[in-house]
């Protein structure tokens, strides 16, 4: 069965909300890759690319069959026939392991903070940290 590789930074991460869907594919790495900037769209982060070496993000690399990237599509509403109405757009990158693709925020970011540490996972956990504090704090 041909495979693809694929980078993610967000909720596919492992540990977060959405990894479900690739749970069952071969991780064959992880890393940080540059020429990416990271906002904090609220649920999940949009990444852009820069056109340039600025800018860094976290990501974890996987081995995915055809039928899981279809479904990577569908979440990341990637529509290669309307890509202007799309909310990603996907592009080829190069990664230790081979080519792959990494999905792109494909709309205005609209003030959205920019994430200089360029990691959705830790921020995941650092956000779910401070909500029970918070709510320890309630209880109290």
């Amino acid at each position: 069965m041909p495979t693809t590789i694929v980078a993610v930074y967000g909720t596919l991460r492992e540990g977060l909300n959405n990894h479900s869907l690739i749970s069952e594919c071969k991780r064959i790495g992880h890393g940080w890759l540059t020429g990416f900037r990271m906002y904090n769209l609220g649920e999940l982060p949009g990444v852009v690319f820069t056109h340039d070496d600025s800018g860094r993000i976290r990501v974890e690399w996987y081995e995915i069959s055809e039928e899981v990237l279809e479904e990577l599509d569908r979440l990341e509403n990637y529509d290669p026939e309307e890509i202007k109405t799309s909310t990603h757009t996907r592009k080829r990158v190069f990664s230790p392991y081979g080519p792959g693709w990494i999905y792109l925020y494909n709309q205005p970011l609209n003030n959205a903070p920019y994430m200089e540490a360029g990691d959705w996972e830790r921020f995941s956990r650092g956000a779910m940290h401070n909500q029970e504090r918070s709510e320890a704090g309630q209880v109290a």
